[in-house]
This record gives C-alpha cells, structure tokens and sequence, in this order.
C-alpha cells in the first residue's frame, strides 16, 4: 500500500482519528500491562499474543488512514515534500516535521509557513 500525501490541513483532519485508535490501544496495553502480575505459569504466553495484536491492530488502522506508524503510538504523515508530518502519543497538536531521511530523534518544531493551511481552532 502506498502512503497517502498530507497537507497540514489534511494531517491536522486526521490527528483526530489517529488520536482516538491510539489512546484506545494504548489503554487497552495498560490494562494487559496491569494483568501481567496476575498471571498464573503459562499465561505469559498469552498475555505476550493479546499485546500483539493490539499493537497489531493499531499499526492496521493508522496504515487504513495513510498515515505511517514509525515505532509504538509514533506517527508520520508524509508531506510529499521531503518531510514527514510527525505526532507522538500525548501531544496535543501536529508539530514537528522530521525529513524522509531521519527519524524521530531528529524531529523540529515545524515551521510557521507550514501550517498556513491549517483548520480553524474554534473554541
């Protein structure tokens, strides 16, 4: 599947969805995460597989967006620009950029001139 090209704008309509898969897989890990001293011998096993697949579930839902999952509740969304738009679990608005060639560790605040299509903030 090829990644969907964003403008802010669009990236910023789209937080919203990926704000809400992500806050809900990262839950749902918290609360396997808290069951995990409640295991009784063998169930590591399964409690390692439910982990997984939330994980996996939420890397297919950013993909169905067009966004890129890049490490755990770390999202880019390609520019078409040389840049990814970049989020991380926890913050509130879109506003880092990293280029295609780094990664996360290199991320910048983005750039007032990139934002200029952003969507209203109503309050």
């Amino acid at each position: 599947m090829s990644n969907r090209i964003f403008t802010y704008g669009e990236a910023c309509r789209a937080l919203e969805a990926v704000r809400t898969k992500t806050l809900a897989a990262s839950e749902r890990l918290e609360t396997l995460r808290a069951q995990a001293g409640q295991l009784g011998p063998g169930q590591a096993d399964k409690l390692s597989e439910w982990m997984d697949a939330v994980v996996q579930k939420w890397t297919a839902d950013i993909l169905a967006l067009g966004a890129l999952p890049k490490g755990l509740f770390t999202v880019d969304f390609d520019s078409g620009k040389g840049f990814f738009f970049c989020w991380t679990l926890n913050e509130p608005l879109l506003e880092h950029f990293h280029r295609y060639e780094e990664g996360f560790d290199q991320r910048q605040p983005l750039p007032e001139a990139e934002k200029q299509d952003a969507p209203p903030v109503l309050n």
